[in-house]
Formats: C-alpha cells, structure tokens, sequence
C-alpha cells in the first residue's frame, strides 16, 4: 500500500511552462482522504516552490528542498544540514579556479549571486525568488544550505568532475540539469532526505513512491519501492527507476498517481 508520494517539480510535476497540472488539488484531496501524504522533491528552495501552492495547502503538504538540505514538515521547518563553513569557503575558491561557472548561494534569508546581466537573472528567476545581489560570495553570512553551479559548457561533463577531483569526498555534486548542479554536504540528498520523512512519519520504503527526470532524483528513486522515471528524463535515470511514467508535459505523474495510487482507470 503506498502511503507517501514524493514527485520532483521541474521536468516533472511541473510542465515546461512550470505550470502545476490542472487537476493536482483535487487530485491532492483525494489522496488526503486515503491518508496518503504527498512531498515536494526539489531542487529549488522552500520559497521558490512554496509559491506554486496556494498558502491554503502548504501545510497540507510536505517539502524536500535544496536537494535534500532542508525538509519541511507540516509548514515548518522539520530538519535541516547546512554546508560547514570552511568547507563552503573552500568551495567558491574551487569554482573561482575551475572557471567559467555562475554560482548561487542558496541560504536562510534568499539566494546570494554575484551581480549578472540580465539574461542570466531571468535564467535565475525561473528557479529562485529572493535574490540578493553581492560583491563577494565568501562575504555571505548566512544559514547555507547549498550552492547551485550553472556552466554553460555543460555540468556533467565539464563542471562536476572538475569540482568532484578538488573537492573529493567533502561535498555530494548533484547534475540538476544539463547547465546546473546542485552542491550539498556530503550524503545529502533527496533520498536520504525522503529517508528521514517516511522515519518522521513511520512508512517503510516500499509504502513510498517517487518521480523523478534528472541525476539528482537517483537516490530518491533508489530509495522508493514505486519508483518511476519521466518519459522525459536522463537515460541514467530510466535505468534506476522500476517504472517509467508518462512526460511532463503530459502529466505522467498524476496519471501514475491516479492509476496505482488511488486505483483509477486512467488513459493515456
């Protein structure tokens, strides 16, 4: 019996528009009514996926942030692992020697970025809310919950190799995206942090399902015992999942929701 539903957002709940599927609340009641909980799974920061839900509903629901760092649980700020300090410090001297990559400091009060031009703020904007613009990245004085590494030569062939050989085991690098990765403490995850949830709640894992597009979505999906990957997603990724689900911009995930979740017959 599944009872805990975690879905990633971007490429995946969301569709290419970033629009919410159409029928997500009503959809999302009747899912409360069997008891069943659904989980936000991304990426992005609390405030930058909040947004998406009327106020109504956020503490109906659960969130996964920053890939992992943050859990939110019934509207409030359940656990969280920021990045150590010098580990952090040691990290933007790293991305300043590699060259060549955009860095946003995801923390406690908004995201810090250095200043930008404005076709690279409207490509922040479509992830982040609060920006906070700076003259120093290592002048940050904040809670950090992760920083987000944009390199337009592509992150999983250029800048995560490049990053994982300085940094070594210290840091988990996420490919978020074919220009973006996501850089947490080591061993934080959306896996581990969907671990932490279903203890909290006291579901097992094979009473959790999960969707995700991209190679940060991994260990969510390792962990899951329903898990499925978008139509849409990372070759890598469809390897991991059991299941595959229908596009995005088909609504793949409440279609697969409504079929082996609430037991409906669905089209496709």
């Amino acid at each position: 019996m599944i009872k805990l539903i975690a879905s990633d957002m971007d490429g995946t709940l969301l569709n290419d528009r970033k629009e919410l599927p159409a029928d997500f609340f009503d959809v999302l009641c009747r899912l409360e009514e069997r008891g069943i909980k659904f989980t936000v799974a991304s990426g992005r920061s609390y405030d930058a996926v909040a947004h998406l839900f009327p106020e109504e509903y956020r503490s109906r629901l659960d969130f996964i942030c920053d890939n992992g760092a943050n859990i939110y649980h019934e509207g409030k700020q359940a656990r969280y692992t920021p990045l150590e300090r010098a580990t952090f410090e040691q990290l933007i001297r790293a991305c300043d020697e590699i060259g060549g990559l955009r860095v946003l400091v995801c923390a406690g009060k908004g995201t810090y970025h250095l200043e930008a031009e404005p076709d690279f703020t409207a490509e922040i904007a479509k992830y982040y809310k609060n920006h906070i613009p700076c003259d120093d990245l290592l002048s940050v004085d904040d809670v950090i919950y992760k920083v987000a590494v944009c390199d337009l030569q592509g992150t999983e062939k250029h800048a995560k190799p490049a990053l994982d050989a300085v940094m070594g085991d210290k840091l988990n690098v996420q490919v978020s995206g074919p220009i973006w990765m996501d850089v947490m403490s080591a061993g934080v995850n959306k896996g581990s942090a969907l671990a932490q949830l279903a203890e909290l709640l006291g579901i097992d894992s094979s009473e959790v399902m999960a969707f995700g597009d991209y190679l940060n979505d991994a260990e969510m999906l390792s962990y899951a015992g329903w898990s499925f990957a978008m139509e849409n997603g990372h070759p890598d990724v469809k390897q991991i999942a059991a299941y595959t689900a229908g596009s995005n911009n088909d609504n793949g995930v409440l279609k697969a929701v409504r079929r082996y979740a609430l037991g409906e017959s669905v089209e496709e």
